[in-house]
């Protein structure tokens, strides 16, 4: 898939491999979200990658729900998601990261 033009969201992207990720897919023409809970983070890489920064803890439901609806508003609807760090409850409720 050509990601020309099509926009693209990013889980993580204020740093390591989700920065790297938003970069490269920026540079591919996508039009790239950068969603994380780190906001400055997110915003100095959508700065650099001509991107946008949304605050995003993807632990909470309407949180992301917020952030996808932003994205959206801005971009279109996301045809590439990407997650480059997730924290997900385990089964006894306690969150961990992958």
């Amino acid at each position: 898939m050509d990601p020309k033009g099509h926009a693209a969201i990013v889980t993580g992207a204020a740093s390591g491999l989700g920065a790297e990720t938003a970069a490269q897919l920026a540079k591919a023409g996508a039009k790239v979200a950068c969603f994380d809970i780190n906001i400055d983070g997110a915003r100095e890489v959508a700065s650099r990658i001509g991107g946008i920064a949304v605050h995003c803890d993807v632990t909470r439901a309407t949180g992301a729900e917020t952030a996808l609806k932003e994205a959206r508003d801005k971009h279109g609807a996301a045809r590439i998601p990407a997650t480059a760090r997730c924290r997900c409850p385990n089964s006894s409720g306690s969150s961990g990261s992958i």
